[in-house]
């Protein structure tokens, strides 16, 4: 029985602390599965205190002992800087070390090496609006490199949910009809990353400061009723969204701005910018938007809200 099964099975019979242990024993035996397993745990902060330093060792010597998913985790979170100094070029080693093993590496670097170089005045764009500015920048994103991301993220969506201050559970978002998931430091790989640093080009803001790339699918019905981005009273402000369109096989969902008189839908790889805030630093009053229902097909998008400053997504905690 592989050790997964093991401590599943401990854990639905009301035995944690004995799953905890059977776990710390077998990484301390230096069984790989064991090391990934609780190299998670300490990235997460999950059955004992979070500690980044000893999840890289853990996932080293998982790697070492054969894990391949070890490995692929181990290059994401160098490569973003999780718990270390950023370091592109040993997160590429180590895929280049698994390409023939790990489709997934292959797949990374494939995409990489195809890559335009990431400048700001590499892509034309349409202006739309003055006031709030939004404009449309054709082909941020390249065919391919939607449908990796697509690919990725479908077996990660999940329906989307909020928090509930008064009871502390998921329960449905109100406005938002859809299916999420988040590429937070576990999942920004370095084709995600990549994309991530573009967006952040494109639209002159610092790559620090965007949040995790954030990725919605709308079926037939599905909408984001009217909304602003913006955060009542928040001290470090969604300043800007960035809105990928992953693909075009829908119909309707146009992203539509009732206050400025605008309806817009973006080809595949199309990037729509708006600013959610005045120059002061206020919600800004026309920057409310929709994301109208889909008539038909699925709609794919990719979203990235950028702060005024750094923003540091809690690991533990959600993004």
């Amino acid at each position: 029985m592989a050790i997964m099964d093991e401590v599943r099975q401990l854990a639905q019979s009301g035995r944690a602390n004995e799953a905890i242990r059977l776990v710390e024993e077998r990484a301390a035996g230096g069984d790989a599965e064991a090391m990934l397993i609780l190299a998670n745990w300490r990235l997460w902060g999950m059955y004992g205190p979070k500690n980044l330093d000893q999840c890289h060792q853990l996932l080293k010597r998982s790697a070492e002992g054969g894990s391949s998913e070890a490995a692929m985790l181990r290059a994401t979170l160098i490569n973003n800087g999780t718990g270390c100094r950023p370091d592109p070029a040993a997160a590429r080693g180590i895929l280049e070390q698994w390409r023939a093993i790990v489709p997934g590496a292959a797949d990374q670097l494939g995409l990489l090496d195809e890559m335009p170089p990431t400048q700001a005045n590499s892509w034309s764009e349409k202006l739309l609006s003055d006031d709030p500015p939004i404009r449309m920048i054709e082909r941020l994103f390249t065919a391919d490199e939607c449908d990796y991301v697509l690919r990725i993220a479908e077996p990660e969506l999940r329906p989307s949910m909020i928090i509930d201050e008064a009871t502390g559970r998921p329960r449905p978002h109100p406005v938002r009809t859809s299916s999420s998931m988040n590429f937070g430091p576990s999942e920004e790989d370095l084709v995600i990353h990549a994309l991530n640093l573009r967006i952040a080009a494109v639209t002159g803001t610092d790559p620090a400061a965007g949040e995790p790339l954030h990725i919605l699918r709308y079926t037939p019905g599905q909408e984001f009723r009217p909304h602003v981005d913006a955060i009542a009273g928040a001290p470090n402000q969604r300043q800007w969204t960035a809105i990928t369109y992953l693909n075009e096989e829908f119909a309707g969902g146009e992203t539509d701005f009732p206050d400025v008189g605008l309806r817009v839908v973006g080809r595949k790889g199309d990037c729509l910018l708006f600013r959610n805030t005045t120059e002061a630093g206020d919600p800004h009053p026309r920057a409310r938007h929709a994301g109208l229902p889909v008539s038909s097909g699925m709609k794919w998008v990719a979203s990235r809200w950028i702060r005024q400053h750094p923003y540091e997504p809690e690991i533990a905690g959600g993004y």
